[in-house]
């Protein structure tokens, strides 16, 4: 897969669309041989905020508090960890 941009910042977090604070992320956003576009990367803040978004169904982040907000999967994550890996699809990009 191809690097093609890493998005990063911070933004307001919402778990199963209600607001639960702000985050910073960096993302690195690929496109495979197909042409299909994910990002991989970390959302990094609090440990109560991670682990609701640890723990939640559908999970988005802004970019900005006005900004477009995109989706993430998050992946593994610790008690106490002040990060989090995620994935995203092709809605990074805008």
């Amino acid at each position: 897969m191809d690097r093609i941009r890493t998005v990063s910042g911070t933004g307001p977090v919402f778990v199963d669309s209600n607001a639960i604070g702000h985050c910073a992320f960096e993302i690195n956003v690929y496109k495979d041989p197909e042409g299909r576009v994910r990002g991989r990367g970390h959302v990094m803040g609090e440990s109560t905020i991670l682990g609701k978004i640890s723990a939640g169904q559908r999970v988005e982040i802004g970019e900005g508090d006005n900004g477009k907000r995109f989706a993430l999967v998050a992946g593994e994550w610790s008690p106490g960890d002040r990060r989090i890996d995620v994935e995203t699809g092709p809605d990074i990009i805008h």
